[in-house]
């Protein structure tokens, strides 16, 4: 039995994978800004403002999940915002390393988040690896802060793979938890032009790859954590409808309305890129959705928990 510290582990990531490392008898435990022992999950103190953390949380810790960071699609993009959608990630992580490094733990394996957002927000028939250039937009700076500030963990010699996370299909939150209620009704849309892709993965996916990942020794760099199949938002939404039962008959939700309503989060919706998983299925990680049908066929058919 490993015990595993988890950052952000209240999310929708976190709930999911510390749901699969206890079913395989490990021990998850969550840094908090309310250190409680209640539910199964026990929580150790931390504030990054205060810079401190509760060192009861290192001991006989040797993993290390990274999922901290305040919610990319929660808010309107203020400055203010951005300026704490930055560094609720990038100081976490000096805070982590700067506790690792000064009492010398020893840390074997940290895994960190990231984002497809790193590309940049456009639209290109160009399949995209881990290899390409970060984009240049606030989501892609982000994104590339973000992965600059595992850095430091690698130099102490702690593996630190780095999962770019694609859109997240869930029943207990995330985008498909907004848009299913919508479509079960009938009352679907495509969203701006239809053609822009949407980089998708299920919720047991994305939280196996995370955990597959912590314990798998070959594993070091950048993997992108999207399925396989390939979708434009048009092809999405219609196998949404088709799901519950249902067609599209609305017209497509103009992008000017979306920026209207989200600002610059709308961006999240009106582009999108064809995304390669290509380097996690050759690390030898096995989907268990990895069509949208399939995908799309047990979210409907399972409640939220």
């Amino acid at each position: 039995m490993a015990k595993i510290l988890i950052t952000g582990g209240s999310g929708l990531l976190g709930k999911a994978i510390s749901d699969i490392l206890i079913k395989k008898n490990h021990l998850p435990v969550w840094l908090s800004r309310s250190g409680d022992e209640s539910g199964p999950v026990k929580k150790y103190k931390w504030d990054l403002k205060k810079q401190y953390i509760d060192e009861k949380a290192f001991e006989n810790t040797d993993y290390i999940l990274h999922l901290a960071g305040a919610g990319i699609a929660d808010k309107r993009w203020t400055s203010n915002y951005k300026n704490e959608i930055v560094s609720s990630r990038v100081n976490s992580s000096a805070l982590l390393h700067d506790c690792i490094s000064k009492n010398a733990y020893p840390i074997k394996t940290l895994v960190g988040g990231s984002a497809i957002g790193y590309y940049g927000a456009r639209q290109s028939d160009t399949v995209v690896h881990e290899n390409e250039h970060a984009g240049n937009d606030f989501l892609a700076q982000t994104c590339s802060l973000w992965e600059k500030s595992y850095q430091p963990f690698t130099r102490l010699g702690i593996r630190t793979p780095v999962i770019r996370t694609g859109v997240v299909l869930s029943n207990n939150g995330g985008a498909y938890q907004k848009l299913s209620p919508v479509f079960r009704a009938g009352f679907g849309a495509a969203m701006a032009g239809g053609k822009q892709y949407f980089p998708w993965i299920h919720i047991n996916d994305i939280a196996a790859m995370f955990v597959y990942a912590l314990f798998n020794g070959n594993m070091n760099g950048v993997y992108n954590g999207v399925a396989s199949e390939l979708i434009d938002n048009k092809s999405f939404s219609e196998k949404l409808a088709q799901s519950f039962n249902k067609r599209l008959i609305l017209p497509n939700i103009p992008s000017a309305a979306l920026h209207l309503a989200m600002g610059q989060r709308a961006q999240m919706l009106t582009e999108g890129l064809k995304i390669s998983n290509h380097k996690i299925k050759t690390a030898g990680f096995e989907f268990q959705f990895d069509s949208i049908d399939a995908a799309l066929r047990d979210l409907a058919l399972n409640k939220a928990t």
